[in-house]
């Protein structure tokens, strides 16, 4: 991969941002804690999980229904976005647990206190989900119905978790990427303007391929798109038209491909990382968590914009 990086640079020949695609299509993989690291459970936590993965260390925080609340809603699992941890999901967590749920608070796999050397996409970070649920089960923490709300690379892989593990029942996921391979380039071009656009197709597969081979996963199999019709969960999916990293076209061919109850959000006026803060989207959130799970539901809709 750096071999391919220092070609890309030699061929260059001082075009800066060309350097640029070059160093952000490597900085793919590289997890931003490779070792993990401590931090101090807030209040409201009631435990700190932890299992072993290979390649990593996954830990957790278990937030506890509110005892005031109406009623027990289930296990909710809540995933942060890229370069994010679950530190910054704590104000969330505490509004989800006074509503009634018990919700696990993830650092994905090489962020926050979660170790691991490579970032895979939602293929790994999926199966460690996976193992996470197992173990809730065994300490027979796992309250039905079980949800995943993620956004952005944690809306993914909610999506890829819920193709895999059928005890999931509820997704909500804000502005998620259809694959990975259609992301990279929206990208680059959010990181260098419109001369992201003239950067070859075949030289950023090429670039992917190398990294992902590093990290030693496929990254065809990073494809919230290509798994969703075999998701049975009910899928509520956020995206604003005025997000600038993933366009919201992302949420649109994953929409079309899922088979189950699904529905599409669509907003206008919030950025990427603002769109679960977009007027009506909390609403949204927890009308779809509480709404009965009817497999004669409606197959898909369009929500307009609030």
């Amino acid at each position: 991969m750096f071999a391919a990086l220092l070609a890309l640079g030699a061929l260059a020949g001082g075009f800066g941002w060309l350097n640029r695609a070059a160093w952000a299509t490597g900085m793919l993989v590289l997890a931003p804690f490779p070792d993990g690291r401590t931090e101090t459970p807030p209040a409201g936590v009631h435990e700190t999980l932890e299992i072993a993965r290979p390649g990593a260390r996954i830990r957790s925080w278990l937030f506890e229904p509110d005892p005031d609340a109406a009623r027990v809603r289930g296990t909710l699992l809540l995933l942060h976005g890229i370069r994010d941890r679950k530190l910054n999901l704590v104000g969330r967590a505490r509004d989800h647990a006074a509503r009634g749920h018990r919700v696990i608070a993830v650092d994905s796999r090489g962020h926050g206190e979660s170790s691991g050397k490579y970032l895979t996409y939602g293929v790994e970070e999926a199966r460690d989900l996976r193992a996470l649920v197992d173990e809730l089960e065994r300490r027979k923490q796992l309250v039905r119905p079980l949800a995943v709300v993620g956004s952005s690379y944690g809306a993914a892989t909610a999506l890829q978790l819920a193709a895999l593990d059928a005890r999931v029942e509820r997704v909500v996921a804000m502005a998620s990427f259809a694959s990975l391979r259609e992301v990279v380039p929206a990208y680059l071009e959010w990181i260098l303007g419109p001369l992201g656009r003239a950067i070859p197709r075949s030289l950023v597969d090429e670039l992917v391929d190398g990294a992902t081979a590093r990290a030693g996963f496929d990254p065809d199999a990073a494809c919230p798109r290509c798994v969703a019709p075999r998701i049975r969960a009910a899928v509520l999916l956020v995206h604003s038209r005025d997000d600038e990293r993933i366009p919201w076209q992302h949420s649109v061919a994953i929409d079309r491909a899922l088979r189950a109850r699904h529905e599409l959000m669509l907003v206008d006026g919030a950025g990427h990382v603002h769109v679960g803060e977009a007027p009506g989207v909390a609403a949204a959130t927890e009308r779809w968590l509480d709404a009965p799970l009817d497999p004669a539901g409606p197959t898909g809709q369009d929500t307009p914009q609030r």
